[in-house]
């Protein structure tokens, strides 16, 4: 009988390794813009040209730029909050699913086109 009770703990224990180490959180930000091709920095690191995807760790304030030739660069500072399954407690049992938990943000530029500032022809001395 003592043989089964640990047959039966070790798989158990096996099945529960197994089950916990399957799932996880997996967390990540699209960049898009409008026209696309902007090159994106996120937090002053060059991530690419729009589209463009790239995983985040911690859910905090993330400072974006759009930079596109004959446009405006446009800045933005985006907070991301952890949603209420990702919060102390229920985070436990996310990471313990056996698939993986998908969290994708989006954030999107509409830039818009530099305007024409002609230059003096002449200089006032």
């Amino acid at each position: 009988m003592a043989v089964w009770k640990r047959w039966c703990c070790a798989v158990m224990a096996t099945a529960l390794m197994a089950l916990g180490a399957t799932g996880c959180v997996r967390s990540k930000v699209v960049v898009t813009s409008d026209p696309p091709g902007a090159d994106i920095h996120m937090n002053d690191i060059h991530l690419g040209r729009t589209p463009v995807e790239m995983p985040f760790t911690w859910y905090w304030y993330y400072d974006f730029k759009a930079d596109l030739a004959g446009h405006e660069p446009a800045v933005r500072r985006e907070r991301f909050k952890a949603p209420p399954y990702l919060w102390m407690g229920p985070d436990l049992l996310m990471e313990m699913m056996p698939f993986p938990v998908r969290d994708t943000r989006r954030v999107h530029f509409d830039l818009v086109a530099q305007r024409f500032r002609p230059e003096p022809e002449f200089a006032l001395d």
